[in-house]
């Protein structure tokens, strides 16, 4: 698992800890994996709203 932060509207950060992220549709869902392998959303923001995302260790 990493930690992410998310550059949001140009003047927000946001960290988030996830296994991954991935583009749905208009969002942008950052994941985990739980202990039965099933992918769990653990947050998702509309893409619009991001300027850059980092991973920061992981």
């Amino acid at each position: 698992m990493g930690k992410y932060v998310i550059n949001k509207d140009f003047s927000e950060q946001r960290e988030v800890e996830a296994a991954g992220f991935k583009t749905v549709g208009d969002f942008i869902d950052f994941y985990t994996v739980d202990g039965d392998g099933d992918i769990v959303v653990t947050l998702r923001i509309r893409s619009a709203r991001v300027e850059t995302i980092d991973l920061i260790s992981g």
